[in-house]
């Protein structure tokens, strides 16, 4: 039996797992609005940017979703923008692969923003990022590797020389995007949660004069 149907439904059950995690977390629903909406930005920057191989916004995105909403939040973003632009591009077992890898993006922002806290720069985000794209790149190589190959490490190598382009690609784009966008969009994505999250304190009564 091939290796890719046993990886594909590992992969779907470590979905699942995510998706009960999240709705443990009992988000409000004003934040999942906002996760809503940072997956649908994520998916429409995909499709807008599709004629050029692999350069989109998409994993930016989700990462600062991840630093800025936290690893559950993060993780949704990344999984829901890849179903939804995969209603354009086509759905198959490659989607549960891509919902996978654009959640580590997300889980790989959360993990920045929690040693960062709110100390990363403009270049920070960047080189984040284009750590993002290759770790994407990576996961989708093994889905690849193991769906068209059948595992093998000489047919590993092959696979990830032959994306090694488009991989690159993908980490480049990443930088530039967020040395343009980064630190504008992280700063929108916390003042969004911030008065989705906001609480109005209770009034203090003052003593008669």
């Amino acid at each position: 039996m091939s290796p890719a149907l046993p990886a594909t439904v590992l992969v779907v059950l470590a979905l699942v797992l995510m998706a009960w995690w999240y709705e443990r977390t009992r988000p409000p629903s004003r934040v999942l609005a906002l996760v809503a909406t940072l997956a649908a930005l994520a998916a429409v920057g995909r499709l807008a940017l599709a004629p050029v191989p692999n350069v989109q916004p998409t994993t930016d995105v989700v990462l600062l979703a991840g630093l800025a909403l936290g690893a559950a939040p993060g993780f949704a973003v990344g999984a829901v923008a890849a179903v939804v632009s995969n209603v354009a591009f086509g759905q198959g077992p490659w989607t549960a692969w891509q919902m996978l890898a654009w959640g580590c993006c997300g889980l790989l922002g959360a993990g920045l923003g929690a040693v960062l806290r709110d100390r990363a720069g403009r270049w920070t985000l960047a080189l984040a990022c284009g750590v993002a794209g290759l770790l994407f790149g990576t996961i989708m190589n093994v889905s690849v590797w193991l769906g068209a190959t059948g595992g093998g490490a000489g047919a590993l190598l092959a696979v990830i020389a032959s994306s090694a382009p488009f991989d690159i690609a993908h980490a480049l784009g990443n930088v530039a995007f967020a040395l343009a966008f980064g630190p504008a969009m992280l700063l929108a994505i916390r003042r969004a949660r911030a008065r989705r999250e906001g609480r109005f304190a209770p009034a203090v009564e003052r003593s008669p004069q």
